[in-house]
Formats: structure tokens, C-alpha cells, sequence
């Protein structure tokens, strides 16, 4: 049931997770604006180029409705791409455009969701729920609550942890 490209793209969601974190971290200790700085740019850009083999990984999987990930992420990783140019230009509409992106991030994770709950329910749950609680917290840094996307974050990481080390 679970195909090595499954595992392949949990490995690369769980690099990207991490970058991720260290991400939501420095916005949350130096502020939104800190994402126009060098070492951000630099993470969001490792991101979005892990976004890719991720993507590619998880679609050659046998996963339940794929045509949802199939669909959605290329939409996803387009907008963010766009967002990343115009963060680079300095635009603030880039950071609004990569929040839009990661919108797509927990609707195309339904097909994992729905392969990897046969396999345990729990774990997939924290996966699928922590990537929404992670995209919905994103917008709240404007108000100083990021840690609810660095929660969700570490919630999301959690479930790929067991499916890491259940499919190793």
C-alpha cells in the first residue's frame, strides 16, 4: 500500500518542515518584516525548490484522489514561485501571494491524508490538521501570534515523524 515515493516525499516534506520551522522561528522572534532579509529569502527559496521533488514524489505514489494533489500543488507551488519574485523585488504582495500558495498545501494533502489513514489514523490526522493549523496561523503573524503556524508546524511534523520511521 505505501510505495516508496510516498516515503520519498514524506523525507522531503520533513527537510522543507524543518526549513519551515526555522523560518516561522526567525519571523516570529524578528517580525514579519524580517522576511525581506537575506537568510529569509535564501530559506524560502530552499522551500519552494523542495516544494518540487516533494510534489513529484508524492504524485508517482499510489495515493487515494491524487488528481486533488495533482491538481492543487502545481497551483500552489506556481504562486509561490511568483510570490518569492516579487518578495525579492521587495514587494510585500510576495509574502501575501506565498501565504495564498500555502493555502493549496493542506487541500492537496487530502489525497495523503486519505492514503496514509489506513495505515494509522492518528498520525495522518496530526499530518493533514497540523498543515492546516500551519497555513491558518501564517496570516496571524501580522498580530504577533505565529506560534499557532509554528505549532501547526510541529504538529504536521509529528505525523510525518511516524511515517518516517514506520516506512524507513
Amino acid at each position: 500500500m505505501i510505495s516508496g515515493n510516498l516515503f520519498k516525499g514524506n523525507i522531503v516534506s520533513m527537510i522543507a518542515s524543518i526549513f519551515i520551522l526555522s523560518l516561522l522561528v526567525l519571523l516570529d522572534i524578528y517580525g514579519i518584516n524580517y522576511a525581506f532579509s537575506t537568510v529569509s529569502k535564501i530559506i524560502m527559496w530552499i522551500i519552494w525548490i523542495l516544494a518540487i521533488p516533494s510534489y513529484l514524489s508524492y504524485k508517482s505514489s499510489l495515493l487515494e484522489k491524487r488528481n486533488i494533489l495533482e491538481f492543487l500543488a502545481p497551483i500552489a507551488i506556481i504562486i509561490t514561485f511568483i510570490g518569492l519574485i516579487f518578495l525579492s523585488l521587495g514587494e510585500f504582495l510576495g509574502i501575501e501571494l506565498i501565504v495564498l500558495g500555502y493555502i493549496f498545501e493542506p487541500i492537496a494533502g487530502i489525497s495523503i491524508f486519505l492514503t496514509l489513514r489506513k495505515v494509522n489514523l492518528l498520525f495522518s490526522s496530526l499530518f493533514f490538521y497540523g498543515a492546516i493549523i500551519f497555513t491558518a496561523g501564517l496570516p496571524l503573524f501580522l498580530i504577533n501570534l505565529g506560534i499557532i503556524a509554528i505549532i501547526g508546524d510541529l504538529i504536521k511534523m509529528s505525523g510525518l515523524v511516524y511515517f518516517i520511521y514506520k516506512f524507513k
